[in-house]
């Protein structure tokens, strides 16, 4: 059953992955809950928890490559990127020290609280030596209040595909579902 659970683990998230290719609100697909999840579910496999880093930054090559090429060559790295992987880690590290058992009540407030991590994160990133925003705090805080649009839909995503996720893998794995 062990082998069994990382299995269907491992599928759920490259199946959060391929919500980055479906059309989409912006920032509205599973990659919040596949690294928020991912994080809770390979706490004990400490090397498995690089797996949904993995599979972002294979859709990233993907996205960059085929949907978004602008120039010739291939594009490894983004602008900003460093600080979208820190904002993913710091989702997965709250998933693997603070999410103890998801419920449904808890996975709202897990999902709330790992986004606005994600987002301050991000955000400093797009600000910070950016040109055409102020270096201010003034500029700091513009970023931030044109940025909540896009919080309210990753954390819908996060919210919608948690879901989907946690009763799938407690349906496939005949446990019970998560509770109240």
């Amino acid at each position: 059953m062990r082998k069994s659970k990382l299995t269907i683990t491992i599928l759920l998230l490259v199946l959060a992955v391929c919500t980055r290719f479906i059309p989409h609100a912006p920032n509205f697909t599973a990659i919040g809950s596949l690294t928020l999840l991912g994080g809770f579910w390979m706490r004990e496999k400490k090397g498995f928890v690089l797996i949904p880093l993995i599979l972002l930054f294979m859709s990233d090559l993907i996205l960059n490559n085929l949907f978004y090429k602008g120039s010739s060559g291939i594009t490894w790295f983004y602008s900003g990127m460093g600080f979208v992987y820190a904002g993913h880690l710091a989702m997965m590290a709250w998933g693997n020290y603070i999410v103890k058992k998801p419920t449904k009540m808890s996975w709202i407030g897990h999902a709330a609280g790992a986004n606005m991590i994600f987002f301050l994160i991000s955000n400093f990133g797009v600000w910070i030596g950016n040109p055409s925003i102020p270096q201010d705090i003034g500029g700091l805080f513009l970023t931030y209040s044109l940025a909540i649009p896009f919080y309210l839909s990753s954390l819908a995503g996060t919210l919608v595909y948690g879901f989907v996720m946690l009763f799938s893998l407690s349906k496939v794995l005949n446990t019970a579902p998560v509770k109240n």
